[in-house]
């Protein structure tokens, strides 16, 4: 069974680290941040890392109430 794991603010820091690990432990990600081109670069670093893996990601801001239902939904 493959699980996918969804972060938030997946663009730096622990939510970086974090994808990196379910990555690695067999997750597929669903990746969000405000900054898209350092998840852009996460995700290429994931797939050279895990090229079984499916990792998509989003533009969101958590704290806009719109913006999560709209990716969320």
């Amino acid at each position: 069974m493959t699980f996918t794991t969804l972060i938030t603010g997946a663009s730096s820091g622990l939510g970086a680290e974090m994808a990196r690990q379910f990555a690695a432990l067999g997750h597929d990600l669903a990746l969000t941040a405000r900054r898209t081109d350092r998840l852009d670069e996460l995700k290429a670093q994931i797939l050279a890392a895990h090229p079984g893996r499916r990792v998509e990601t989003y533009a969101l801001d958590v704290t806009d109430d719109d913006a999560v239902t709209a990716v969320l939904g």
